[in-house]
C-alpha cells in the first residue's frame, strides 16, 4: 500500500487560562489566517523566530487586508499585543515604510505597528473592549512596502507574552495546545527530512513504489 505520512510542526490560534484562572491568553499566529488577502507568509527566518510570519510585499502599492476569525473565551476588556518590526530601524532609516494596522470587527486600533524596534518585539496596542466571543481580526497594510506581522496576542492583564525562547516556545505550545514532545508516528521504510522541492520529490517517489514513508517539515 502507498501511503506518506506528512509530520507537520506548524503554528494556528489558540488560548491558553493560567493555573489559578488568574490570566487568559489568545494567540493569533498570522501565517495561519483564514484568508491572507495579499499578504503572503515568509518563512526564511522560522529558525531564529520559531514562527513564519505575514509581509505586505507590495513594491510600494498596498496589499489587500489580511483576515481571521478569533474566537474569545469571554467578553469584557483584552490588552493587545503585536509582533512585528521596524524593518528599515537597523540602518537608523527614517519613515517606517513597513506600517500597517490591526482591525477588530473592521475597527482600526488607535497603535499604528511597524514603527519601532529593530528586533521582533511584541508592541502594544492599547485595550479593546469585546462584546462578543466571535470576532474578526484583519491586517490592514499602509505602505505596500513590506509591512510584517508574526502574531496578534490578547491578553487578560496588561503583561505582554514572552519574546524569547526557550519561554517563548513553550508559551506557544501551551497557548496551542501542542504536547511537549510529537507523538509517536509509527513506523516507516523511509524518513525524509525537509519538504523542499528534493524532499517532496524523494518521498513522493518512494510512495510510488510501494513504500511507506514519513515526510518532515518544520515550516
Amino acid at each position: 500500500m502507498r501511503r506518506i505520512g506528512f509530520v507537520l510542526l506548524a503554528w494556528s490560534v489558540g488560548f491558553l487560562l493560567s493555573s489559578g484562572a488568574s490570566r487568559a491568553e489568545i494567540l493569533v499566529e498570522c501565517e495561519n489566517f483564514e484568508n491572507p488577502g495579499g499578504w503572503v507568509s515568509d518563512q526564511q527566518f522560522m529558525d531564529q523566530m520559531g514562527s513564519p510570519f505575514l509581509l505586505a510585499h507590495g513594491l510600494g502599492i498596498r496589499v489587500d487586508d489580511a483576515l481571521t476569525t478569533v474566537l474569545f473565551p469571554r467578553v469584557g476588556e483584552w490588552h493587545v499585543w503585536v509582533r512585528t518590526r521596524d524593518w528599515v530601524a537597523p540602518w537608523n532609516a527614517p519613515g517606517a515604510p513597513g506600517r500597517f494596522k490591526v482591525r477588530l470587527n473592521g475597527e482600526d486600533l488607535p497603535t499604528t505597528f511597524g514603527v519601532q524596534g529593530a528586533d521582533w518585539h511584541w508592541q502594544a496596542g492599547g485595550s479593546v473592549q469585546i462584546s462578543d466571543t466571535t470576532n474578526s481580526l484583519s491586517l490592514y497594510d499602509m505602505t505596500g512596502f513590506e509591512a510584517r506581522c508574526d502574531a496578534v496576542a490578547f491578553t487578560s492583564n496588561n503583561t505582554p507574552p514572552p519574546n524569547s525562547d526557550p519561554e517563548m516556545a513553550t508559551w506557544r505550545r501551551a497557548c496551542l495546545g501542542f504536547p511537549e514532545s510529537l507523538p509517536d508516528a509509527g513506523q516507516f521504510d523511509l524518513v525524509v527530512v525537509g519538504g523542499g522541492i528534493a524532499g517532496t520529490c524523494a518521498a513522493i517517489g518512494a510512495a510510488r513504489l510501494g513504500l511507506a514513508v514519513a515526510l518532515i517539515q518544520d515550516r
